[in-house]
């Protein structure tokens, strides 16, 4: 009971990192899609300033800015998606926590009940060996 108890422990820690990871690949699917909005944000701002060039460049503005817009979505789909498998990996930690709570819990019952045993037995013998 034991071994097994120390084998659901080790996997517990590893999808806690594998969780762990999927959170941080997350945050960083966050970052990407932030700064994909502050550049588009900058284009829109140089393309609304009338003294920038007088619109020589609005042509290759617009076609930048239609990319980042392509790609925002793109990383918004995995972000998507990312949380979704970062959700699954917390399940999954979570459930091997509650499995190894359990465990632990039936071990220390069997425990008590040697114990006890072992008392009764111990009181018995002892009670028999004081009578004459």
């Amino acid at each position: 009971m034991k071994q097994r108890i120390r084998k659901i422990d080790r996997i517990l820690k590893v999808q806690e990192r594998l969780k762990q990871e999927a959170e941080l690949k997350v945050s960083l699917l966050e970052r990407e899609a932030a700064e994909l909005r502050t550049a588009q944000e900058a284009i829109i701002h140089s393309m609304n300033d009338h003294d920038t060039l007088h619109g020589l460049f609005v042509d290759v503005a617009a076609k930048r800015l239609q990319a980042l817009s392509t790609q925002e979505g793109h990383v918004e789909k995995a972000k998507v998606a990312q949380k979704a498998v970062a959700f699954e990996k917390a399940m999954q930690a979570k459930r091997t926590e509650k499995m190894l709570t359990n465990m632990r819990d039936q071990n220390r019952r069997e425990t008590e009940k040697k114990d006890l045993a072992s008392i009764l037995e111990t009181l018995a013998k002892g009670g028999s060996a004081s009578f004459p």
